[in-house]
């Protein structure tokens, strides 16, 4: 048998597994691929990987073969990757609205009664005549009047976009997640459609069994929040859950619970073998003619098949089925190692035919959950205590599920970190949700009620409203933990791709060890203190300050770094309907890329909330030094969260006048130039005007939303105004143009924080007229994503976009 080498692991039991020269090379093709978006992290990891695979001897030519995949791999993705949305019509760049037409390619329930459609040939006919879109358009439906069928054609009347995501350095690329998935365009609408509809269409044979079956579940379900979890469950449409509901889940450390994975085709296998049980209690003797294990794998085909049907082969469904696949073809043929032989098979038929599923976060979490859980379970599994009455049985089946969790959320912590930017240490509540999910409200109420609902409407009813009685008292459950604070929830160090190859290499040097392998532990030190030395290396050089502007759309967030390391935010961004964060999902994760979740100092220029609202999840989940603003605290909901924030958090907010100064460190001082007391104004008017100075030389102004009677009250205070760098007031609206303030500040450049393709259509052509005129250069977020610009100890700008 072919070993990466014999000296790595021995073939005594348990203890590390050993691998075969085709499971060797699987990671450098890996690496090949992921290079295509992340060249520097992926050709490190392959130099480190090459590093480890010769000090443990192994094949001859195995590293020629690695640097070879590595290459195929890289032509691979970027040969399928697709190209993304194509110059904008004057249509859609005029934000005209359109007769759209297209063809509905699939459908997905989103939580709060929304559906993610993808729509395929797509044609927009405006006045200049018909368009055809390549590739997908994403149609976002809120509140649909009816459910559509893949395959059925629509029309209406909207506008399109092309995908833009936010664009800032170190968080999720949704523009490169969606040219993997060939998605170019966007649209969205609410209610019933308008100027158009769905063209009649009669779904026919397993689209029809399909639609059948949703009707039945949806009309036999209890309409609460336990009883929108069968759609989810069976299949994949959480269009019935509430977000309430969602955040329960994800509180309780369970959302792998929603997403139609290998945990869900595990319990339908498991039902498959609980039948193989039944029938050998029936008749025992069919054991000699098939082995249990194999009886099981058989029984457990048809179910998963179909279960993949109902789930409407989706993508995280496929990988599980395929993964699954392999484990029973190992385990009906008597094969050891079924669990990671079963992984690296699936891995490499996934990747064959969909390589780019290597930049799909489904596809990580699952791949590493399994790694986890083959490598760590044994370990912990020797901890079980021994026993045979049934006391010990329930203890040991208690503490399995635990381990398997703990080995799991191990093996992820890191990704999901780096992925979500909060870290939720609550794998107990897998203990509940996993066994009552899978032995009973799936099985028993989900699958059995489905069964049942062409016989008897009662008993169907009866089924699923015992299952959602059952997810009712695991959401009061979790409800009742979060109230007595049991749940706890932290912003967390995010790590630099540096931090993610030390984290699993230290993983793997503590399965080494703990497998016996001290020594070859020991080498897994020299690439750890090399990464780390590359790391610490880079947070070292001249003093600087630094100001980053996030692209948070069509709002507003500033962050001034100090040439000592202070952090200091100056409003945090907002806006986006209800469901949407911008602190928990952008600024909070930006913050914490590669820095401890601490802020020196806050200020808030004024309580609009799309300056105000992302400052709420900074002020619960961070350690906050100052906060600053004009006094005017937001209203509703972000309100009442800064106002708790203060009092758990012990923040005492300061309000600031016209004629205050803040050190923020030594030598770095912002000035306050705006409100005076007594000053009469709109609330945009009344906004903080900020400068700031370092050493003498002045640095930048930040204006806020001033109109045009604060930017007036500025340039009557006779207050220093001059700047390199101006933030334009309200975004680069129209009510804010002020030739006088562009010749009192004479920047060297002006910067608007506006979003793309904007209703309002910041920055107002006067304003650019009038910038060009002055020669200042001019950048907006829409254009350039997150605008950084760089000053050296003199006040010179060293770095900008």
């Amino acid at each position: 048998m072919n070993q990466v080498a014999d000296h790595i692991i021995n073939d005594d039991r348990p203890g590390l597994p050993g691998l075969f020269l085709w499971q060797v090379l699987v990671p450098a093709f890996v690496f090949g691929i992921l290079s295509i978006k992340w060249m520097l992290p992926s050709l490190t990891a392959l130099l480190v990987y090459l590093f480890l695979v010769f000090t443990f001897r192994p094949e001859k030519g195995a590293a020629f073969l690695m640097l070879v995949l590595f290459g195929i791999g890289h032509w691979y993705g970027n040969f399928v990757l697709h190209p993304g949305p194509g110059p904008m019509p004057e249509w859609m760049a005029g934000r005209e609205k359109v007769k759209l037409s297209a063809i509905i390619h699939s459908i997905k329930g989103a939580p709060g009664n929304r559906l993610k459609i993808l729509l395929e040939d797509v044609s927009c006919q405006s006045e200049a005549g018909i368009t055809d879109l390549a590739g997908f358009l994403n149609w976002t439906w809120d509140k649909p009047d009816r459910f559509p069928f893949v395959g059925q054609q629509v029309s209406f009347v909207a506008r399109v976009k092309p995908v833009h995501g936010f664009r800032n350095s170190g968080l999720w690329d949704y523009d490169f997640y969606c040219r993997t998935k060939n998605i170019r365009y966007r649209t969205y609408s609410r209610g019933p459609i308008k100027d158009g509809g769905l063209k009649p269409y009669a779904p026919q044979g397993l689209q029809k069994l399909r639609a059948s079956l949703r009707e039945h579940i949806l009309k036999n379900a209890p309409p609460t929040d336990g009883g929108a979890i069968f759609p989810a469950l069976l299949i994949g449409d959480r269009f019935s859950l509430s977000g309430d509901s969602v955040e329960l889940i994800r509180r309780a450390g369970v959302s792998h619970i929603l997403a139609l994975s290998g945990l869900h085709v595990g319990f339908i296998v498991a039902m498959g073998f609980g039948v193989s049980w039944v029938v050998g209690l029936i008749c025992p003797r069919i054991y000699l003619r098939v082995p249990r294990m194999r009886l099981g794998v058989l029984f457990s085909v048809l179910p998963v098949l179909l279960y993949l049907w109902l789930g409407q082969f989706s993508p995280s469904l496929m990988r599980a089925v395929c993964m699954f696949g392999f484990w029973g073809l190992l385990m009906f043929f008597n094969r050891g190692r079924v669990l990671l032989d079963g992984l690296f098979m699936a891995v490499v038929v996934i990747l064959a035919f969909a390589p780019l599923s290597a930049f799909d976060l489904g596809f990580q979490l699952s791949v590493l959950a399994v790694a986890g859980i083959a490598l760590l379970c044994p370990l912990f599994f020797r901890l079980l205590p021994s026993g045979h009455n049934l006391l010990f049985k329930a203890i040991r089946f208690v503490l399995a599920v635990f381990y398997v969790s703990l080995s799991a959320n191990l093996a992820l912590l890191p990704v999901v970190i780096w992925n979500f930017g909060v870290f939720t240490p609550n794998i107990l509540f897998n203990i509940i949700f996993v066994p009552l999910i899978g032995s009973l409200v799936l099985p028993i109420c989900g699958v059995g009620g489905l069964v049942v609902s062409n016989i008897s409407f009662d008993l169907s009813h009866a089924l699923f409203v015992a299952g959602g009685r059952v997810f009712d008292w695991l959401l009061q459950l979790v409800r009742d933990a979060i109230n007595l604070g049991l749940l706890p929830e932290y912003a967390f160090y995010r790590p630099h791709w540096e931090g993610l190859l030390i984290y699993y290499l230290m993983l793997g040097a503590v399965l080494l060890f703990m497998y016996g392998k001290a020594k070859r532990a020991q080498v897994m030190l020299v690439p750890i203190l090399l990464l780390l030395g590359l790391r610490i290396s880079g947070e070292f050089g001249p003093q600087r300050v630094r100001m980053d502007v996030l692209d948070t759309g069509q709002s507003q967030c500033v962050v001034i770094t100090g040439p000592q390391g202070t952090r200091t935010v100056v409003d945090g961004g907002g806006g986006f309907g209800r469901t949407f964060d911008m602190g928990r999902s952008i600024v909070g994760p930006w913050l914490a890329h590669g820095y401890l979740p601490h802020v020196d100092n806050i200020f808030m220029t004024h309580g609009d909330r799309d300056h105000a609202g992302g400052l709420a999840f900074l002020l619960e989940k961070f350690s906050v030094g100052s906060f600053y603003s004009n006094g005017d605290i937001p209203s509703g909901r972000v309100g009442e969260r800064f106002e708790a924030a203060f009092k758990d958090r012990g923040i005492v907010p300061q309000t600031l006048l016209s004629g205050d100064n803040i050190i923020i460190e030594p030598g770095l001082i912002v000035e306050v130039l705006h409100p005076s007391l007594g000053f009469e104004g709109s609330r945009n008017d009344r906004s903080l005007y900020l400068r700031l100075v370092w050493n003498g030389h002045p640095l930048l102004s930040i204006s806020g939303d001033l109109d045009r009677k604060g930017v007036r009250a500025v340039l009557n205070s006779g207050h220093e105004l001059e700047s390199k760098v101006l933030l334009l007031p309200h975004h680069g609206s129209a009510g804010s143009y002020s030739p006088e303030l562009y010749e009192c500040v004479g920047p060297e450049m002006a910067i608007a924080a506006c979003g793309f393709l904007n209703r309002y259509n910041f920055v107002a052509q006067k304003i650019i007229r009038e910038l060009d005129k002055r020669r200042i250069c001019m950048y907006t977020t829409s254009a350039y994503g997150m605008i950084t610009v760089e000053w050296n100890s003199d006040g010179a700008v060293i770095t900008a976009p």
